[in-house]
């Protein structure tokens, strides 16, 4: 074949004689295989010829007789170059310029070449057309954590956002979110904060932020029209620009309080209730309570005084702000654990979480199905239940069953057993079925309440908000120590204050009262 490699394409048809012997000859579907693929070439061939020819004569000036000229100025000749065994063994033309295989190229789907044509380049490699490069997006921004993101004036907004699981929840507010991450005992999902323009993210979204990515949380940075969409999330309430997808907070199942021991203890244990294997790794299974020391007194661990573990019941508490509240102060004040009693109660809800502070996320939280029952069985293991009442009604009660009142410390009760407050709603109090279950009823007396001498309020105030109540019985029993600090003597006191005359110092001036 390499003697025909430079010979026209119509001497190639003429391979073989036709007074041949038939032995000597191709097999018949050979042939015409072979015929269809060189009259396909040729085709193609003239397809491409033509194509080149009409761009030249487009581009090329014209002659002074005012026609175009159509000679080839790249000195191509299709006989010389034309390859015989790459065209008989592919049906393509590699011997044609690049020039003339990019309209062929492009005519069979050539990915490349379209990609090329798209970024505003030839196949020969020409410079991209300046008319056709992208434009850059806004302008150059400098990273910081204040301004980790671009911000941007317009962007578009979903109509809602899923919930990544269907038991996850929006968490919202600075103080709420922050603890959540730090406490690490829910399942985090994503982390939405919202920046305006012109505007720099405060020192608490900074940390918030930092806090979530090293704990491979997804942050998202919200602008322009998110706002209405995070008040969506957030029901309405404050969230200052920061909502946190996360799970629900573990609350343990128990159906009783078991013995303890000794005052001394550092720890109780709970009976724990039906869960299924959802919630169990949720909620977990370890029974043991922790009792919570004293941390903020000044004396060291050995000198504390020993104490039976105290416990919060709550039974229907309608207002999740009262309720995040009663958390707040039982976590800050020290209490052990809360126990939610009944089904007519708020739930412990996002609002709820946002009232605590934070709290929420790291008090210890249980749950009842039956109080009666539950009641019953802690009795039965050595706890007491005490009743919280209005001053009025404590004395209605004290005076029909013929009981003196016997006011006393209630820090004294905690060194006797294990106790248990319950709390009542709003309006109605604590239910009587939970009464008649009780040890005994405790009451904040009031200074315009004295039924005794005949004396009204106009005002007609006979009690306290609970969740105000709930902090002064819990203070009550806790007893915790006060702490005053003196920063200037009274106006009745001498000038000096009198020193130790053995040694000359000045007496100290912070006292605390039990």
């Amino acid at each position: 074949m390499s003697m025909y490699l430079r010979r026209p394409l119509w001497a190639c048809l003429q391979l073989v004689p036709r007074a041949a012997p038939v032995a000597a000859r191709l097999p018949s579907v050979r042939c015409a295989s072979l015929t269809s693929a060189i009259d396909r070439g040729i085709r193609k061939s003239r397809a491409a010829e033509a194509a080149a020819e009409a761009r030249n004569n487009k581009n090329e000036p014209r002659n002074t007789n005012g026609s175009r000229d159509t000679e080839l100025d790249d000195g191509w000749d299709p006989e010389l170059d034309f390859d015989e065994d790459e065209f008989m063994k592919t049906g393509t033309f590699r011997g044609l310029p690049r020039k003339y295989q990019k309209d062929q190229n492009s005519a069979n789907g050539n990915s490349k070449s379209q990609k090329e044509l798209a970024d505003g380049k030839n196949s020969d490699d020409e410079p991209r057309n300046p008319h056709m490069r992208k434009k850059k997006r806004g302008k150059d921004h400098v990273y910081s954590d204040t301004v980790p993101e671009r911000i941007k004036a317009h962007v578009k907004v979903p109509d809602s956002i899923p919930y990544t699981t269907p038991a996850s929840e929006f968490i919202y507010g600075t103080s709420a979110v922050h603890a959540a991450l730090r406490c690490t005992r829910r399942k985090l999902y994503k982390l939405y904060l919202y920046q305006a323009q012109g505007e720099e993210l405060s020192p608490e979204k900074v940390s918030i932020r930092k806090l979530a990515l090293s704990k491979s949380v997804r942050v998202k940075m919200a602008f322009a029209d998110w706002s209405s969409l995070m008040d969506k999330m957030s029901a309405g309430r404050p969230h200052n620009g920061c909502i946190l997808e996360a799970s629900p907070l573990p609350k343990l199942p128990v159906t009783s309080l078991e013995p303890v021991e000794s005052p001394f203890d550092d720890h109780f244990r709970v009976t724990l209730g039906q869960q299924s294997v959802e919630e169990a790794a949720v909620n977990g299974t370890d029974n043991r309570i922790p009792i919570v020391g004293r941390l903020n007194s000044q004396a060291s661990a050995e000198s504390e005084s020993p104490r039976f573990p105290f416990v919060i019941l709550l039974d229907g508490i309608l207002d999740p702000g009262n309720l995040g509240a009663i958390i707040r102060s039982a976590y800050f004040l020290g209490v052990d654990a809360i126990v939610f009693a009944g089904r007519n109660s708020a739930p412990l809800s996002p609002v709820a979480i946002k009232a605590s502070a934070g709290a929420a996320e790291n008090m210890t939280l249980l749950k009842v199905t039956n109080e009666i029952d539950f009641i019953r069985r802690s009795r039965a293991n050595g706890w007491r239940f005490y009743a919280a009442e209005a001053p009025g009604h404590i004395d209605q009660i004290a005076a029909s069953n013929g009981i003196s009142d016997s006011s006393s410390g209630g820090s004294s009760i905690l060194l006797d057993a294990p106790t248990v407050l319950m709390l009542g709603s709003e309006g109605t109090g604590l239910m009587p079925r939970l009464k008649a279950h009780a040890d005994g009823f405790v009451s904040v007396p009031g200074a315009r309440i004295r039924p005794e001498l005949g004396l009204e309020d106009p005002a007609r105030v006979d009690s306290l908000n609970v969740s105000v109540a709930a902090a002064l019985l819990m203070e009550m029993f806790m007893r915790m120590p006060l702490r005053l600090l003196n920063l200037s003597p009274p106006p009745n006191a001498a000038p000096e204050t009198p020193g130790d005359e053995n040694t000359g110092q000045e007496a100290p001036r912070t006292f605390e009262f039990n």
